[in-house]
């Protein structure tokens, strides 16, 4: 039968809570058993030709409704807001007396986990009231395991979801035919369910309106309808973060002739283009930033940014037309540094407030602090970000250094230049440092792949692999601190992670973790990954 709901916001209950007070007991064991249902003082169950009547559920304890709102939900969605409320030891259902119940249709009113024991808060586990007010109750079931697609986790407290409607837009407009919420390991059990075709969603409902309509929502899809009864294996599921348009976060125009773009995380994948015919400036693009450099001719920028999927979006903005201080400098700091701690055998990478263009070297001197004998030393601008310069040298464990720049060593993309800098850091000593032997085996060869190595959610090493079945590799100069790695498996070969898109119905890309165990100073540990492992002990089929 075909479901219309006319108003979806009376799918909303309204609960009253009416308790009365009972002495709490004192002393002996720990309650640990549920209420009991007593039903033969009980309304019946399992009723057919059901008509609207007041319903009575009476337990064996004092009882208290919690959170009714997030475990409460009537299937079919009523039209008008019953009334819950709770007496001493029972459970009250009143429906609102405009209420029209549907021929020939099998409800079912799930309490969840609201109702509980007076004294220690146990749970009735499965309490539902089934009726009918056909001839039948409909008795098919569907199960399904959901799991978050970003950690691979089970999904608790998410909906599954049936539409007889096959339409793109039905999730956002009207209410589902059936639902129910995913446990603590992510499965999600439907009973009562009447035979025919559906479509399937999953919802991380955070507003409990049973539509999928704010940004933070995570959904998840089956690519194609089912048939019920459905006799396969339990339905696997993943939610991913929404799809949103491109959004600039804030913008940042005190640096020198630049101005950058922040853009939201959520919105990665887009595109941008200047609009300008004449005195194009010059854009860097980076996961999250847009950095736009111009010269003193140039009053605003006009750009397009663009993400499949969604209208082009047109970003104006005007520009300072001169600056007090042209200078080259450091981000962080405007003459200098403070002390910190680099990994021997890495680059020491210096931040400045534009994008470099050239150096000189002869005009950079590198010393130790105890003394100002030059040191050999060798510089580079970062392929990745031209704000940055890469300093390599034969470092010594736990030594300070001192990097001097005189006027004129730098000049930017448009053509300035630095004043005297003087800069400071440390080396650390390698006898507290740890290291990785990592090898993952059974890779698809067919997909690219982005390996990283995180510390306290911080990307310190990153790998891109491509037309590869094995990866090993060491991994040396690390602090002794736990890490974990990431597996990231770009099946379109983009270069980045996909989360998928439920307009498009576009699966996500999966990522695959593994925390190693805490490493330990001067000591090495292998970690040998096998892809296959993921796939047998997932809870998705991968």
């Amino acid at each position: 039968m075909k479901l219309t709901i006319r108003f979806s916001y009376f799918f909303y209950l309204f609960i009253w809570i009416s308790c009365a007070r009972p002495i709490q007991p004192t002393g002996g064991p720990k309650d640990t058993t549920p209420p009991q249902l007593k039903k033969e003082k009980s309304s019946a169950f399992n009723l057919t030709h059901f008509t609207k009547q007041n319903l009575i559920f009476n337990f064996d304890e004092f009882l208290i409704l919690d959170k009714a709102e997030q475990h409460f939900f009537f299937i079919p969605p009523l039209q008008y807001k019953p009334t819950v409320k709770i007496k001493d030891k029972a459970v009250l259902f009143a429906f609102d007396d405009r209420e029209e119940l549907k021929p020939n249709t099998t409800y079912i009113i799930n309490f969840g986990e609201s109702v509980k024991d007076y004294t220690e808060g146990n749970v009735v586990p499965d309490f539902r009231y089934v009726f009918s007010t056909g001839d039948v109750i409909d008795s098919l079931e569907l199960q399904a395991i959901i799991v978050d697609a970003a950690t691979g986790k089970p999904s608790d407290n998410t909906l599954l979801m049936l539409y007889r409607d096959f339409s793109d837009s039905v999730v956002y407009k009207i209410l589902p035919d059936y639902a129910g919420r995913s446990n603590k390991n992510g499965e999600v059990f439907l009973h009562n369910l009447k035979a025919g075709h559906y479509q399937v969603v999953a919802l991380k409902d955070d507003n409990l309106n049973y539509k999928y309509d704010l940004t933070n929502e995570k959904a998840g899809f089956v690519r194609d309808t089912i048939a019920l009864p459905f006799l396969g294996k339990p339905l696997k599921i993943q939610v991913f973060s929404k799809e949103i348009p491109p959004k600039i976060t804030s913008v940042d125009s005190t640096s020198n002739q630049r101005i950058r773009f922040v853009v939201d995380p959520s919105t990665a994948g887009f595109k941008i283009r200047s609009l300008d015919d004449k005195l194009q400036p010059r854009i860097k693009i980076g996961e999250q930033l847009i950095d736009v450099y111009y010269g003193d001719t140039l009053r605003q920028v006009n750009l397009e940014i663009t993400k499949p999927g969604f209208k082009p979006d047109t970003i104006r903005q005007k520009l300072s037309p001169k600056w007090a201080d042209r200078k080259v400098r450091l981000a962080e700091e405007r003459t200098e540094i403070k002390t910190f701690p680099y990994v021997p055998g890495k680059p020491v990478r210096l931040n400045f407030n534009s994008g470099i263009y050239s150096f000189h070297k002869e005009l950079i001197q590198l010393s130790t602090q105890r003394d100002t004998i030059p040191l050999d030393f060798s510089a580079t601008v970062d392929s990745l970000n031209q704000n940055n310069i890469l300093i390599k040298s034969n470092w010594l464990a736990d030594t300070s250094y001192v990097l001097k720049m005189i006027p004129g060593a730098l000049k930017d993309l448009l053509g300035n230049e630095n004043d005297s800098l003087l800069i400071r850091f440390k080396i650390i000593d390698p006898t507290t440092l740890s290291s990785i032997v990592l090898q993952i085996d059974s890779l698809n060869a067919s997909f690219d792949y982005i390996i990283q190595l995180v510390k306290s959610n911080e990307i310190w090493k990153k790998w891109h692999l491509s037309d590869t079945n094995s990866f090993k590799t060491d991994v040396e100069g690390l602090p002794a601190e736990s890490y974990q790695i990431d597996i990231l498996e770009d099946r379109n070969k983009n270069g980045k992670i996909d989360k998928g898109s439920f307009i498009l119905k576009e699966d996500p890309e999966n990522i695959y973790s593994r925390k190693l165990e805490p490493l330990r100073q001067n000591w090495s540990i292998e970690v040998i990954i096998n892809m296959n492992d993921f796939k047998s002990n997932s809870t998705l089929d991968k």
